[in-house]
């Protein structure tokens, strides 16, 4: 009788485990035709923030960048920053110009044909679909916080308790406006490429012949005190040999009215 007793508990031992492992082999094979099911993802959802570099030598400046400005108008482009140097000898203007990504290669070849020589010139695309999702989760999940805080606002009257939760939610709305911040400038580097520009000309005039009167006349005086100080600074320096020198000559000196005064 014992012997049967342990022969079905047996057969109920490997009954349990073998439904186990079916039900795991189950699992798995859904979890797995589940992954195989999932699309990849959609490429014309991504973000991607484009930017240009380029730099080049023209033969007028000044004839260039009014030639820029009217293809940056053309192809609806902006200039958010512009700069001008001038140079011992060159002349340069930089600009940071906003353009549609679509328009980008475009723009990029129709200002280089202004180049007389191409210093350099890169281009990047970098992908930022995940931190996009990423920044778009956390305002939902900012959102969905701020709207509990709210409900519970209405269902409490309790002084202490309002407060407490006003506080909560000012956090929760300082935070919320943060990542929204964030998510807006994502938005403008990924709607908007961004080139970075710099032309230059060379000009072989002397610096004197390129600034005025006054100009030079200070530029001389700050040149002149300088020298001046140098000077000081090496006698200081040369003290020693000064001292040596001079009681050398009293010395000398002293000798000759000597014999002087003998003879």
């Amino acid at each position: 009788m014992r012997l049967t007793l342990y022969f079905l508990f047996a057969l109920l031992l490997l009954g349990s485990v073998s439904c186990q492992s079916g039900m795991e082999a189950e699992e798995m094979d859904s979890s797995v035709a589940a992954l195989e099911i999932t699309p990849p993802p959609n490429l014309s959802d991504r973000k991607i923030k484009k930017e240009a570099t380029i730099r080049f030598q023209v033969k007028d400046l000044a004839e260039s960048s009014t030639k820029i400005e009217a293809l940056l108008e053309k192809y609806g482009a902006t200039i958010t920053n512009s700069q001008n140097y001038n140079q011992e000898e060159s002349i340069e203007a930089s600009y940071t110009i906003k353009v549609a990504p679509e328009k980008l290669d475009d723009l990029l070849k129709a200002i280089q044909a202004e180049s007389i020589f191409l210093d350099n010139k890169t281009v990047t695309a970098d992908d930022v679909t995940m931190q996009y999702v990423d920044v778009e989760a956390r305002i939902k999940a900012k959102q969905a916080v701020q709207q509990k805080y709210l409900e519970l606002l209405t269902k409490t009257s309790k002084v202490s308790e309002i407060l407490t939760i006003e506080a909560e939610l000012q956090k929760v709305q300082e935070e919320l406006e943060s990542v929204q911040a964030q998510m807006k400038a994502l938005q403008q580097q990924v709607n908007y490429s961004t080139i970075n520009l710099t032309m230059y000309q060379l000009v072989p005039a002397s610096y004197s012949d390129r600034t005025n009167f006054t100009t030079r006349v200070t530029s001389a005086l700050n040149g002149g005190w300088h020298l001046f100080k140098d000077l000081l600074v090496g006698v200081v320096y040369l003290w020693p040999i000064l001292i040596i020198t001079i009681a050398v000559f009293f010395l000398i000196r002293w000798y000759k009215n000597r014999q002087r005064s003998i003879v």
